[in-house]
């Protein structure tokens, strides 16, 4: 008798699937990777988190926040006020720590994902007041 075996995944997991699936999508619209996983500050709590992954092309730079949900309903509130903010403040200090890329023009993305292959991209999803 033959057994068939279900994979079983964990949400981090899934989660780090749904980053290395955008940034893929990234790289082949000719972006750059330069930092995945990029903590903002030292410790494991940092008052400006983490930026999922940051990517160049020509002279922008994108700070990019992945949201992995089941159903397009929960994409509604998948990004919080004060996620926004967090993300803001992770591409300000990711700016003051990498001073090269100062003449960059900055913008902010995010990507919604549904596993297993959904993937909507919205380009200057998060406003930044200059």
């Amino acid at each position: 008798m033959t057994k068939l075996f279900k994979l079983r995944i964990t949400a981090n997991q899934s989660g780090k699937i749904a980053e290395f699936m955008c940034r893929m999508y990234m790289r082949c619209h000719g972006y750059r990777i330069i930092a995945k996983n990029y903590r903002c500050g030292t410790g494991k709590k940092t008052p400006f988190g983490e930026l999922d992954f940051v990517a160049i092309k020509g002279n922008i730079i994108v700070f990019c926040e992945v949201k992995k949900r089941q159903s397009n309903m929960e994409f509604l509130r998948a990004l919080s006020y004060q996620q926004q903010q967090r993300i803001l403040n992770g591409g300000q200090y990711f700016m003051r720590a990498n001073p090269k890329y100062k003449k960059y023009e900055m913008r902010f993305d995010v990507f919604f994902v549904k596993l297993p292959f959904s993937i909507k991209h919205l380009k200057n999803a998060i406003y930044r007041n200059r």
